[in-house]
Order: C-alpha cells, then structure tokens, then sequence
C-alpha cells in the first residue's frame, strides 16, 4: 500500500511509509513505534493561532501526554514554554502549569493565550481603540492602493513627531515609511485606551502578530529574520493595509479567546497558568517558592535551528521589550541553541564522557571551530537544564521531552541518544517513541542539513 506523501521545500519528501498512520497517540505507544498522526496537523481552537511562532510544540503530542500523565491535581512545568501551548492545552483540562522562557515575546504571547477574557467587554475595548484608529485609518489611502507606493522621507517626518517610534537600526530597510506611521498610530491606540492590564496586553500581542506581516521581510522562514530575493520582488507588487491587517487578526483572536472564556466558564475545575521570564538554567531559583514538579511536558531549542532573538527582533523592538541594539545583542547571546556561542561564552572543552558525542564534537571541530563551540554550548546547556529539573521535580516525577535529531558540517547528530546519556544519572528513560513531522516550516535546512523529519518522544522518571 502506498502512504501518504508530503512534498516539501527543495525537493524534500516526507511520506508516511515507515510510520503507523494513527488518529491519535495511543495511551501507551510501544516502544520504538514511529507514527504518522493522521488528524488535524498542528494546533486548532482557542487561543492557539494568536501568532505564528516558530517551531510550535505539536498539539496533538501535548495532549497525548496530558491524557497519559497528568491529573487535575498535577502541577505542570514547561521549561520552554514557547507561546504557551502546553499551558493553553493544560489550562483547559482544568490542570495548573507553570511555564518559564528567556525570550520576553514568548512570555507575552503565553500570557495572552492563558487569560481567559469575557468576549463581550474585550469587545468594548476594541471599540475604543478602534475609534481612536478611525483617526488615522483614511490617511495613507493613497499609498495602500498602489503597488509599492509610499511616503517622502518629509512627510514621514512630520507625520512621525509625537509617536513611538522603535529604534530599530536602519528600520526603513524593514518597513515602508507609511507603515511604520500606521503601526505607530495602532500602538498609540491600544496605549492611550482606559482598558484593564489583561485587555491591553490582548492588544498588544494582536499588534505583534502583524508587524512580520506589514513588513519587507520575509514571513515565511522560521530560521530567521531577512528580506530574500523573491521577497523583495514581492515588495515592489505588494498592497500594504496596516489598519486592516490589526482589524482582521484582532476579530480572529477575539473568537479564540472567547471560546477559551467559554470553556472555563463552564465548569472546569480551577486552574491557573502562570509565565516566568527567567533563563532555564535558574531553575531551581525561579520556582524556589512553587509547588514540587508531578510533570514536565516540553520541547527544547533545537541546536542552530530557529534563531529566536532575530526571528523575533521587529516585535520585541516595537513593544519595548527590549531597549536598544545592545540590549537585544545580550538576550540574543543567552538563548540556548543560539547560532553563534562567542569565544568568551564558550564551555570547557572537556569530554562529555559520552563516546559518539565526543567524537561528533571532534570531527565538526576539525571542519569549523566555531560550530563545534556552538554544538558544545548547546549540550553543556541541556545538560545543566536537565540538572535544574531534577532540582524541581518530584522523586518519580515525569518528564516527557520531545526532541530531534540533525547534522552539523555533513555529520550527523544523534542529539536524542545524546541527551539520553547526558541525563541518565539523574532520569531513568521509561519509553521512547517518534512521529513524523508534516509541517514542513519545521522541515529546517538551513543550518540543519537535511532537516528534522521526525522527532523523539522521551518518557523519563527521576531517580
């Protein structure tokens, strides 16, 4: 019989031949078995479309592992949170979760998807900032309906005195001059409305969810942030309608948030979802004063594949997550899988005392220094991750990690087997599964060789 068949960028096929086509993860899959989830690909209903962040921990999978693993009484943990799927996934079983990430929009964005709001005040406050945007709304009529119109560097000026204006370096290679006049007036908008704290944070990150869009870059790739070649072709043929874009992507995540609204309020036990801003490897002093760990659920960075700090520079720019290029420079070098590890930042470049990983990091060393560095970086943090947990997680608490392999330099990186020597003193590995990837945005090739086409599915228990 012949299985289902995915074409991907670059030639790149993924089917599903070698995998068991499932509707669902069995509760207790057997181990070794590789699936192919036949259901919806990726995430659908409440708050989970909000925004396109890269590299999405799989719904489907978070799920598995609640029905599996968790109770009402369990305390979650996602050391990676992302945008919060796990905890939006968890929240709506009645469970509380906790959920810690280093990058601020990902916090932002996991808060939003986790607070329920009653669909018919936030739509009370969309009228405010609605009519507050009617102000500014018909002034660039002319330059939304032709191809690649824009402003004189005048008229931008003068239209700019007295808005927030982010000081992105050279932001006019971003966006158009208009564009940035109207993104400005939205914010302006979405700050000056009389809105609760929750309301405004709403609004805020429905304003981050079309600034990738509005702008000359490239909304495709998940790697990074550039404005390609057929990008910039793109451009020049492109109708750019700033106000329409935050209207549209507001009225869209006004339903998802209602229907997590509705959900709550229809008798799910009490539960809370609550985000930290701290870096992983502060673990055991971030959650110093929560409730002992019952279950981590989490996917961790891949190793040079999603460069979190630069896919997410325009929005943390424009909401003042960060203050200058000197402050996104030092965030960007404390992200855990990050592109580049400096010299000064570098660990000791002892063996792991895991035989394949030493001699992986060896033989990319003898290709390029600098990604051997950059690997090693990567497994000294994940193994110092793996130490934090066991600081937090209850004796024969569950861990349910999901990872994948790649290559660096042409050699391939065993980074599940890896991880599993790396953590066995501290973690007993109680079953291990992989499904097929079909989103092929996660189908990376950039720094990643061939790219992810399956992940692992790691069930450990602390010793």
């Amino acid at each position: 019989m012949t299985g289902e068949r995915l074409a991907l960028p670059k030639g790149r096929i993924i089917g599903s031949n070698g995998h068991r086509p499932v509707s669902k993860l069995p509760r207790s899959p057997k181990r070794g078995t590789s699936f192919w989830l036949t259901g919806r690909n990726g995430s659908h209903g409440y708050s989970h479309h909000l925004f396109r962040f890269p590299a999405k921990f799989h719904p489907p999978v978070v799920r598995w592992a609640l029905g599996a693993f968790a109770r009402t009484s369990s305390h979650i943990l996602d050391p990676f949170t992302g945008s919060g799927t796990v905890q939006l996934e968890a929240l709506v079983r009645g469970i509380s979760s906790v959920g810690v990430d280093i990058d601020p929009l990902a916090c932002l964005l996991a808060k939003t998807k986790t607070t329920p709001l009653e669909i018919r005040q936030l739509c009370k406050a969309w009228g405010k900032i609605e009519r507050s945007i009617s102000c500014y709304s018909p002034g660039h009529a002319q330059q939304e309906a032709k191809h690649g119109a824009d402003i004189s560097k005048d008229t931008y000026l003068r239209e700019a005195a007295g808005l927030f204006v982010p000081a992105i370096p050279n932001i006019t290679h971003w966006f158009r001059k208009y564009v940035i006049i109207d993104l400005a007036a939205v914010l302006s908008a979405i700050n000056a409305a009389e809105i609760p704290a929750a309301e405004r944070r709403f609004f805020k990150a429905c304003f981050a969810a079309v600034i990738r869009n509005v702008s000359n870059a490239d909304p495709t790739p998940v790697s990074g942030l550039e404005v390609t070649s057929i990008q910039a072709e793109r451009n020049r043929r492109r109708k750019i309608k700033v106000f329409e874009a935050f209207s549209t992507r507001v009225t869209s995540a006004i339903t998802g948030i209602g229907e997590l609204w509705e959900t709550l309020s229809a008798g799910v036990k009490c539960a809370n979802a609550r985000v930290l801003r701290s870096n992983v490897l502060q673990l055991g002093k971030a959650l110093r004063h929560s409730p002992e760990i019952s279950l981590v659920i989490t996917s961790p960075p891949y190793c040079q594949a999603v460069d979190y700090s630069r896919r997410h520079r325009l929005e943390m720019f424009w909401l003042g997550l960060v203050e200058d290029s000197d402050d996104h420079s030092s965030l960007a070098h404390s992200y855990i899988g990050r592109h580049l590890v400096r010299n000064k930042d570098a660990c000791p470049s002892t063996d792991f005392g895991v035989k394949r990983l030493d001699r992986a990091l060896y033989d990319v060393a003898e290709l390029n220094a600098a990604r051997a560095r950059t690997l090693r970086g990567y497994f000294h943090s994940m193994q110092k991750s793996f130490a934090q947990l066991h600081k937090v997680v209850r004796k024969n608490g569950t861990i349910v990690c999901v990872v994948g392999d790649s290559s660096c330099c042409g050699i391939p990186i065993a980074t599940t087997d890896f991880i599993v020597s790396l953590v066995a003193e501290r973690f007993s590995l109680q079953n291990r599964f992989t499904y097929a990837v079909r989103n092929h945005y996660m189908q990376y090739g950039l720094r990643n060789g061939d790219g992810i086409r399956e992940e692992n599915v790691l069930v450990f228990k602390r010793r």
